[in-house]
């Protein structure tokens, strides 16, 4: 982003939104992190916008010194905390875009990685990628498939299926036999 951008976004949002877009991406980031790892990904899309606005109420009432001038500009005051769940939506995705580099140790993990991704809570794909890696290179009886079965089985999010665990699995084990022929 260039100077002329950055101050734009504080000129066409306010500076108050964008400090409470900052918290609030950090704090949609320590969620998902921490005690919503097993929640389903469409909550995300609106916990943004309904931390935005909490914020925003918080901030405005503390601005205001007053409960009540939530009540009597409460339409102003959801209109500001959807443009901070918006402004921290946008920072999330240039962070996760341009920012965030993926740590992957091997080209097997980032191939295990990116068939995982789906199907395991959020920030969870690289280690569990790791963990799959690690088993299958250990094997030595090619039960590859069930440990890797396993491993996604413990490590999934609630709405995969059993039947869909065992066809990654199998998918895994045959994506990484094929890039080994090569």
């Amino acid at each position: 982003m260039t100077v002329i951008k950055i101050i734009d976004a504080f000129t066409f949002y306010g500076f108050d939104v964008v400090l409470l877009a900052f918290l609030t991406a950090l704090t949609v980031q320590l969620f998902k992190a921490t005690f919503l790892k097993r929640v389903k990904r469409k909550l995300f899309t609106f916990l943004p916008f309904i931390l935005g606005a909490f914020y925003y109420a918080v901030y405005a009432a503390v601005k205001n010194l007053s409960l009540a001038y939530l009540l009597d500009e409460y339409l102003s005051v959801l209109e500001h905390g959807v443009s901070v769940g918006a402004v921290a939506t946008l920072l999330y995705v240039v962070y996760e875009q341009f920012v965030r580099e993926k740590k992957t140790s091997s080209p097997t993990e980032g191939v295990i990685s990116t068939l995982v991704e789906g199907y395991v809570p959020d920030g969870n794909a690289e280690e569990v990628a790791k963990l799959i890696a690690e088993a299958i290179e250990r094997d030595v009886t090619g039960s590859g498939a069930e440990r890797a079965f396993e491993i996604l089985k413990e490590n999934s999010g609630d709405d995969v299926t059993e039947r869909d665990i065992k066809l990654l699995s199998k998918l895994i084990i045959e994506t990484l036999a094929h890039l080994n022929a090569k």
